[in-house]
């Protein structure tokens, strides 16, 4: 079995949307911006991938 190798400080870390879309809803920015918060302190580089902020409304009518 192949291993991934542990992740560096300066390492991008994909940042990706529940199937809800819950991520992407106002009342999650104090919850997102901890996280956020929490990836920079161990020195990742979090990216939102395209999908991840767009919210409850988009995800449903959007399957």
């Amino acid at each position: 079995m192949r291993k991934p190798k542990p992740l560096q400080k300066g390492d991008k870390v994909a940042i990706v949307s529940l199937s809800s879309g819950l991520l992407g809803e106002q009342f999650c920015q104090a919850q997102r911006e901890l996280g956020i918060q929490r990836l920079k302190d161990l020195g990742l580089e979090p990216v939102f991938m395209p999908n991840a902020l767009k919210g409850l409304t988009f995800l449903a009518e959007n399957p």
